[in-house]
């Protein structure tokens, strides 16, 4: 592996003009450098530079272009910015600093392979003129992960001709296969099959974690093969999560009509859709209820815990239908909240909407644009809220309506109820950290007169819903229907 070595040199004076960046490119690196440059900075230097970024602290970036050699940035030319209170400056003080050059928008977030960041943090200091300096090197790749095979756990990497076809270029399916116990020993025998689509995070790559084997009790009850499936694989606008997409391609149809058979094929999997389950996670708990409703034949049963907004008239909280809609402010004019812990939300939704922007394409707000919305003319999402005021374009919401699954299930619900009876399982804690139990609430009111099951788990949050008694009912419930 080649090592990028980037020397960044902060200078910082009382003059806006003067606060400069110098960056350069050690001469062992033959390949340009096109993307996006980011710093992160923490102004508590006990603590390190946040993995995640965070909204409190001030942050840089720049888009750079074949940058070879060297290259000087200022601050106040900076592509974008997060500066907390509406600073201009870094305030006097210490700081430690980090960063990451992000030259991969094939996929979602910056710590894709291929990506260059700094090892090790650094500190800069800002006295009260406003003056400071310091250096950082950027001396590490990100490397490929690898998927850890054994005798019972499989990776499958499925080249999807319907998604090459959509996306004009070479789309594949990732996913994880863990065989049951017996399946070396009985070679006769075949496996009902669980899909599993993670939230917000996960990729297939995690089925070998405790914590996944427990919480989707992959070790308990009877038998069956479980498929855990990579929910953003090659996909720039946020999670896919295996839902048909006028952006993103037919995720769902790629499943059913891709994987499925290649997975039966490969594996001793009973070819029989009654004997084939989804269940998921946030992001995944939608995907789970969306394709058992899309495909009603296709899957036996489904299981969305936490599931992201299954009614639009309660988008993380927000009524999209309401006159006059905002993302940022209720009809008072009072901010949102959200992410909330203990009953007290830990940021806004404009503060969550102005770091999306900062950090660019394959946040949570764009992956919905994306998942329920229609390409625009350059085949990027149709934007739902305005990123400066908040306000929602109704003509956008309107493109979304065929993704509110409580709508679809006030207009479906009883012409499907002989294909869904008794498949759809939709759960959340009434204390969800996003609101989202008012949305599972609203869906359950549209389901009325059918089998569908929408219900809250009492003191439950967004994750703690994962409790040992209730990762053993959803066992319990997909048991029942094993033949």
């Amino acid at each position: 592996m080649k090592y990028i070595i980037l020397v960044l040199a902060l200078y910082l004076s009382t003059s806006a003009t003067a606060q400069t960046i110098r960056v350069q490119i050690d001469s062992s690196i033959k390949k340009p450098l096109s993307g996006k440059l980011y710093l992160f900075t923490q102004s508590d230097t006990s603590k390190r530079v946040p993995n995640n970024p965070d909204p409190s602290q001030p942050m840089f970036a720049w888009n750079i272009s074949n940058l070879e050699k060297e290259i000087t940035l200022t601050f106040d030319k900076a592509d974008s910015r997060l500066l907390p209170d509406g600073l201009k400056n870094l305030k006097p003080g210490y700081y430690k600093v980090a960063g990451v050059i992000d030259t991969d928008f094939e996929e979602r977030g910056t710590f894709n392979p291929g990506n260059v960041y700094a090892r090790k943090e650094v500190l800069l200091h800002v006295n009260e003129k406003g003056e400071g300096q310091t250096s950082i090197l950027f001396e590490s790749v990100v490397t490929a992960r690898k998927f850890r095979e054994t005798d019972q756990q499989k990776e499958v990497v499925l080249k999807s001709k319907l998604l090459s076809l959509f996306r004009k270029k070479d789309i594949f399916i990732k996913a994880g296969v863990r065989l049951p116990s017996s399946y070396t020993t009985d070679s006769n025998r075949h496996y009902p099959v669980v899909f599993v689509i993670p939230g917000w995070g996960g990729t297939h790559y995690d089925l070998g974690n405790n914590m996944t084997l427990q919480r989707y009790g992959m070790t308990q009850g009877k038998e069956k093969i479980y498929v855990y499936l990579n929910p953003e694989t090659q996909s720039p606008f946020g999670l896919h999560a295996f839902v048909d997409s006028r952006v993103n391609g037919s995720w769902g149809k790629a499943l059913v009509e891709e994987l499925i058979p290649h997975l039966e094929e490969k594996y001793r999997v009973v070819k029989d859709a009654s004997q084939r389950f989804v269940m998921g996670q946030s992001t995944g708990g939608y995907a789970s209820l969306w394709l058992q409703l899309n495909y009603p034949e296709a899957f036996g049963g489904c299981w969305a815990v936490s599931p992201d907004p299954v009614d639009f008239s309660s988008y993380i909280g927000i009524d999209l239908y309401a006159k006059n809609a905002n993302v940022f402010f209720d009809q008072q004019g009072k901010a949102i909240g959200t992410f909330f812990m203990d009953g007290k939300p830990l940021m806004t939704t404009q503060q969550m909407s102005d770091l999306e922007n900062f950090l660019g394409d394959g946040e949570q707000l764009q992956a919905f644009e994306a998942e329920f919305g229609v390409p625009d003319k350059n085949g990027r999402p149709r934007i739902l809220h305005n990123r400066v005021t908040g306000k929602v374009d109704a003509s956008v919401l309107k493109t979304w309506e065929p993704y509110d699954l409580g709508l679809f299930m006030k207009k479906n619900g009883q012409k499907l109820e002989s294909k869904l009876k008794n498949k759809v399982h939709v759960y959340a804690g009434d204390k969800d950290n996003f609101m989202l139990h008012e949305a599972v609430i609203a869906f359950g009111k549209k389901a009325a007169g059918t089998s569908a099951v929408a219900e809250l788990i009492p003191g439950a949050d967004h994750w703690s819903i994962w409790s040992p008694a209730f990762t053993l009912r959803v066992q319990k419930e997909i048991d029942e229907k094993i033949r």
